[in-house]
């Protein structure tokens, strides 16, 4: 199944008097980056909490977030030696320097450790709590992903039927192509010999060295093959094909370079844009998938 990388969940409840709100955010990227937000006293369970995420979500730009509310049963209060340390040291900047003097409390509250709680590590039944909300959570923004890989997918699926047609529209040309490439070569032989006589057979044999040089059967029949190949993934239980199908974009993106440089037909070049065109698309689409 295709998933998104790209999605949102949410959990709220409560513990013993503390609201708890769970957010957990995912963006695509190509490596692993978890960004996490807890309270003070979650800090012996961060790295805990932390592995418990990323082994569900697996690939992306994460941000988690633990939002903490709760009655009087948690001691907050200001730490007044900080408080004083700080007053102080701003007083005396201020005239040194001949500022004016002012209400520096809102400055100073805003000092890391200035206001702290006074509360033990969070009790393995508080955690155990947070865990059930985390799966919530994680659930919500993985119906999101899955609902929007469902969308990328049906959107890749096209692309990719398109390319095997327009493969399917260069060999309705194959056969002018080969006259012109013919034609050309004739030309170019007859202007290099100024009358002299041409050996037949030999001419016969350069013609078709030059004409397999730059025939691209074998282009056209390995990048349907990794169109197939995309595809039977695209179809497959794998919820994490994001950097297989990613490789497989490139092995058809040679494939098709390949063709376009050996084309020398009008035609065929046309419909080679095309398949870049789409090719852009799905290398687009796939970084955003899982």
């Amino acid at each position: 199944m295709l998933y998104s990388m790209t999605g949102f969940g949410r959990a709220k409840g409560i513990f013993n008097g503390r609201n708890y709100s769970i957010d957990i955010k995912a963006l695509n990227g190509k490596t692993t980056d978890l960004r996490a937000k807890v309270p003070a006293h979650f800090k012996s369970k961060e790295i805990e909490l932390r592995k418990y995420i990323l082994d569900r979500l697996h690939r992306g730009k994460v941000d988690f977030v633990i939002t903490l509310s709760s009655d009087d049963s948690i001691d907050v209060g200001l730490n007044m030696n900080l408080v004083d340390k700080y007053y102080h040291d701003l007083s005396a900047f201020a005239m040194r320097y001949g500022l004016s003097h002012q209400d520096f409390l809102q400055t100073i509250i805003r000092i890391p450790n200035v206001i702290e709680t006074k509360e033990e590590d969070i009790t393995d039944e508080e955690f155990e709590f947070v865990l059930a909300l985390v799966d919530k959570a994680l659930d919500q923004l993985q119906d999101f992903r899955a609902m929007e890989g469902s969308a990328l997918k049906k959107d890749l699926m096209g692309r990719v039927s398109t390319i095997i047609e327009l493969i399917d529209d260069v060999a309705i040309h194959e056969n002018d192509r080969k006259n012109e490439l013919t034609e050309k070569l004739n030309r170019l032989i007859q202007d290099h010999l100024n009358g002299d006589t041409i050996d037949q057979n030999r001419m016969e044999q350069e013609l078709i060295y030059y004409l397999e040089k730059m025939d691209i059967h074998e282009e056209k029949v390995r990048l349907e093959q990794h169109c197939r190949f995309f595809v039977s993934e695209l179809e497959s239980d794998n919820d994490q094909l994001g950097k297989k199908l990613s490789f497989i974009s490139q092995e058809m993106g040679r494939e098709i370079n390949t063709m376009g440089a050996k084309a020398q037909f009008s035609n065929i070049q046309q419909t080679v844009v095309d398949m870049k065109v789409e090719l852009d698309q799905i290398k687009e689409q796939l970084a955003n998938v899982l």
